[in-house]
């Protein structure tokens, strides 16, 4: 396998895989009444703010996928820690965070990724040739 094709390691997938194992580990030691997970739980949003940097390492800095995980990694630390109302007073904080995304992506073009053909989608055929010396799928006379 070459190099240059093969994906990057740190991925939303990756992410995605650690954050279930490490949910799974914690339950596990709540079953078994090792320690009370429940405290761990609080701690969702680092969960989304993960998944929010493994987008910005994959897709750039100006990622807007990844900026919306962020976003709501921020919101849910604000609300599971912040102060009572914090959220509720500086929701428009959050628009002006994706108007300035949105008009930096307009400054600044992203490069256009090349999408990955579908599982199971069969390459296009080459086209048949005209030429009567090559070998075409045409009739011949």
């Amino acid at each position: 396998m070459n190099v240059e094709a093969r994906p990057p390691v740190f991925s939303a997938k990756l992410v995605l895989g650690l954050v279930v194992i490490a949910v799974g580990l914690i339950l596990l030691a709540d079953t078994f009444h090792w320690y009370d997970a429940w405290h761990l739980m609080a701690w969702w949003p680092l969960a989304l703010a993960a998944f929010g940097v493994a987008r910005i390492v994959q897709d750039g800095l100006l990622s807007f996928r990844g900026h919306v995980w962020l976003g709501f990694a921020v919101g849910g630390f604000i609300s599971q820690f912040g102060p009572w109302g914090l959220l509720e007073r500086w929701w428009p904080i959050f628009l002006v965070w994706g108007g300035i995304l949105v008009t930096l992506r307009a400054i600044f073009p992203q490069p256009k990724r090349p999408r990955r053909p579908k599982r199971g989608a069969q390459p296009p055929s080459p086209p048949d040739s005209c030429d009567p010396g090559s070998d075409s799928q045409q009739v011949q006379p």
